[in-house]
């Protein structure tokens, strides 16, 4: 069975509030204004999952049938899987600049616990991110980025999760 797929759709208000809309294979969708903030926040979890293959964090979790708002709610983080979590660390350490290179995102990783040998839902461990891993999730969020700042107001970004390698 192949990766769950999504359609991404940021669009760029003219009133400065985005709003990020996701339809999964089966054309269900979810989607919610979000804070100016969460766009680059977005693109880089989409640049890490798609390069890491990780389907148990936000967008592999949408293409599973969470909502947006699903993740705000009560509880939630009780609810994420290991590999969300793991997943929100290097992309807190990536958007931050604290990943110059894998052995500094492993250092970095190590020090709040969150290791690569962390437990997967399977029982398994999370494998450490590569130089080739970390320049490719670079790369892509860099022209994910770029994309969307350079988007006029009132257009929309299109992406499909998982990104397709280059």
């Amino acid at each position: 069975m192949g990766r769950p797929t999504l359609r991404i759709e940021i669009k760029k208000t003219h009133d400065g509030r985005p709003s990020l809309a996701c339809v999964r294979a089966d054309a269900s969708r979810t989607w919610a204004r979000v804070h100016p903030f969460l766009p680059t926040h977005d693109l880089a979890h989409y640049a890490v999952e798609s390069v890491l293959g990780i389907d148990d964090a936000f967008f592999g979790l949408i293409a599973q049938g969470w909502a947006i708002d699903d993740f705000a709610s009560p509880g939630a983080v009780r609810r994420l899987p290991a590999a969300a979590m793991y997943v929100e660390r290097i992309v807190g350490y990536v958007e931050r600049g604290m990943a110059p290179d894998a052995a500094a995102l492993a250092s970095a990783l190590a020090l709040d616990g969150t290791t690569a040998a962390a437990p997967t839902a399977a029982g398994g461990e999370f494998p450490a991110v590569t130089e080739t891993q970390l320049a490719a999730i670079t790369a892509l969020r860099a022209a994910c980025i770029a994309e969307w700042r350079a988007l006029p107001p009132g257009e929309t970004m299109r992406l499909t999760f998982p990104a397709t390698p280059a």
